[in-house]
């Protein structure tokens, strides 16, 4: 049917590729490429993560560590499902607050670090930052963030 449009001159327009498309063009990888990067992402995130517990009483050493192993699972996960498709997930409306509040915890507590705030200033924004990360990573479990506000009500009603 194509070849008889073409012959008539009914040609439908091309869709010009947008910065997203241009995007998931460049990042393309085998599945074994993002198995091997899931891997390394994960794997450092979660030493960063343990590394951080153990500079638990110096809190700008654990802040530093455990945004950085953050930031890393973070990347890991776009290695699965791809850097735009991650994107879009974390800018969907039920995940969108939460995404930029996990975010710009993130940003607050390295700045906190990088510019020797106070201590309660690091250690508010590390538990802005650790809450922000349950809540959105309950955001992808089904009826995950009801559960999770189910149990903080309960708990704080105690």
């Amino acid at each position: 049917m194509d070849s008889i449009k073409s012959l008539l001159g009914d040609k439908q327009p091309e869709k010009e590729p947008s910065v997203w498309d241009d995007l998931n063009n460049q990042c393309s990888l085998t599945f074994t490429q993002r198995v091997i990067g899931f891997g390394i992402c994960a794997g450092l995130g979660l030493l960063f993560a343990f590394l951080s517990f153990i500079f638990i009483l110096s809190p700008t050493s654990f802040a530093f560590l455990f945004t950085v192993g953050d930031i890393l699972m973070v990347l890991a996960t776009g290695f699965i499902v791809g850097p735009v498709k991650q994107f879009k997930n974390m800018m969907e409306p039920h995940r969108l607050i939460c995404a930029i509040v996990f975010i710009a915890s993130m940003a607050l507590t390295l700045t906190a670090v990088f510019l020797g705030w106070s201590f309660i200033i690091v250690i508010f924004f590390i538990i802005l930052q650790i809450c922000a990360l349950l809540y959105y990573t309950f955001s992808y479990i089904p009826y995950g963030r009801q559960c999770l506000r189910g149990l903080c009500s309960g708990v704080a009603s105690v």
